[in-house]
């Protein structure tokens, strides 16, 4: 009888949490709007000779690739937030955003002597048209975890130069503060 009564209860509480779980998926803000504003988020700063060698040997584990020590690294980190601009976008307008994405972060790269990635999360919004493109990677959980604690926005940057100097940015349109970044010697 106790048995009976414990397993009803075991059964009653996963089919609450799983519907209290449904019922908590947010309503995501796509306006440039007070809310979004204050989801943007600057850190910067400078590593250590130590804490750069660490977080390099990491970033190139996890990338699965070998990162030369003079040049900086970009990673354009696509998350599940609840401030996303470009989650109202309709599918051409999103692949248009996503390839002049790829198209400027690459041109920067280039100009500044600095290797992009794209890495996605497994709950990013409207995954689907990220996982298609060979130029993104899915996120082990590393990057989520290690990088990018906040889930404040659905957009985020990483660039760390060979001498140390970081800056972690979250928001959607953040390619005027990367070239600022990269510019300054």
């Amino acid at each position: 009888m106790i048995l009976k009564i414990l397993s009803s209860i075991v059964i009653l509480n996963f089919f609450f949490s799983c519907n209290a779980q449904a019922e908590k998926k947010q309503k995501v803000n796509t306006k440039f709007n007070s809310d979004y504003f204050k989801s943007r988020k600057k850190f910067y700063g400078k590593l250590n000779n130590e804490e750069l060698k660490q977080i390099r040997t990491l970033i190139s584990k996890e990338l699965k690739i070998i990162i030369p020590e003079n040049i900086s690294v970009l990673i354009n980190f696509y998350q599940n937030g609840k401030n996303c601009f470009e989650y109202g976008f309709t599918e051409k307008s999103a692949k248009e955003v996503i390839d002049n994405c790829i198209n400027i972060s690459s041109r920067m790269s280039k100009n500044y002597n600095t290797i992009d990635f794209f890495v996605f999360t497994d709950d990013a919004l409207n995954k689907d048209r990220l996982e298609k493109r060979n130029n993104f990677r899915k996120d082990s959980g590393f990057f989520s975890y290690t990088i990018f604690t906040l889930k404040e926005n659905c957009r985020a940057f990483f660039i760390l130069k060979p001498n140390g100097e970081f800056l972690k940015y979250y928001g959607s349109d953040y390619y005027s503060e990367v070239e600022n970044f990269l510019e300054k010697k």
